[in-house]
């Protein structure tokens, strides 16, 4: 099991064997090369060199332990930005490229399926690594694809701190009741804060490389409709709802019997979700 040396929003790096180190960046101020580490901020280029011996040393030949190194970069990266392939981490405001559609068909230059605008290598795969150190997009909490309690992690919303889960079971009520029932769900563990889905967080996983835009592995949504909590702008008595067959939006009565989809924020430490 690899043992973390030092997480942040923007990084993580771990030590896999003594000799053998990983540093797993979501920016691109963070360079990997051949046994050491180059750590760019705006100002300053700073080396930091790797020894057998577990020690670490920077161009001025300053030596490191883990700790010290940890104090060091604390210091010396918190504030640094986004390159804008992720999302999390240091004082200055980030946002996150949004993530492909997986339309790969193109019906002309320039479209959708042409260009493949987007974070992240395909829908599926992320462009860096989980904090299983897998690539995959989805997971259980657990860092598998099991799903035993039925809780999908989606990793393309990971900040550094916190990371968005969707129950894949469709619940069905009138949206009032989806709205209370979300709330009060509970599973395993993660017996509170729990919440209805809103559009775009319904949005986030359509697939757009299926007709049925969220029947796919590991969710199979087969429903029409699908209450989300985010009610219509310009009629108090209809709610946002969206239309799995084609992934549209479209204002309904709150009225109806319909599924929804429960969400919750888990906190991220290490391999651990709370």
């Amino acid at each position: 099991m690899a043992k973390q040396i030092y997480k942040s929003g923007n990084y993580v790096i771990v030590d896999n064997t003594p000799g053998d180190y990983q540093f797993s960046t979501r920016y691109s101020y963070f360079i990997e090369e051949y046994n050491k580490f180059i750590i760019i901020d705006k100002v300053n280029r700073v080396t930091i060199h790797i020894s057998d011996a577990a020690n670490y040393t920077d161009d001025s030949a300053t030596a490191y332990t883990e700790s010290t190194l940890r104090d060091f970069l604390i210091t010396n990266t918190s504030s640094l930005s986004s390159s804008g392939s992720g999302g999390g981490g240091g004082s200055t405001p980030v946002g996150a490229t949004l993530m492909k559609t997986n339309q790969t068909v193109s019906y002309r230059t320039g479209d959708d399926g042409d260009i493949e605008a987007g974070r992240a290598t395909d829908f599926f795969t992320l462009a860096s690594a989980n904090p299983f150190n897998t690539l995959e997009r989805f997971t259980d909490e657990l860092g598998t694809q099991t799903y035993t309690n039925n809780i999908v992690i989606d990793w393309s919303t990971y900040n550094g701190t916190d990371v968005l889960g969707y129950l894949r079971l469709f619940q069905q009520g009138i949206w009032n009741d989806a709205i209370d029932n979300s709330l009060a769900y509970s599973v395993g563990t993660y017996t509170s804060g729990w919440r209805l889905s809103n559009i775009k967080e319904i949005m986030n996983i359509a697939n757009y490389g299926t007709a049925n835009t969220l029947f796919y592995s590991p969710f199979n949504f087969s429903s029409a409709l699908i209450y989300s909590s985010t009610g219509a702008p310009n009629n108090a008595n209809n709610v946002i709802m969206f239309r799995n067959q084609d992934g549209e939006i479209q204002d309904f009565t709150k009225t109806l019997v319909w599924p929804y989809i429960p969400v919750r924020n888990f906190t991220v430490s290490g391999t651990t979700l709370t």
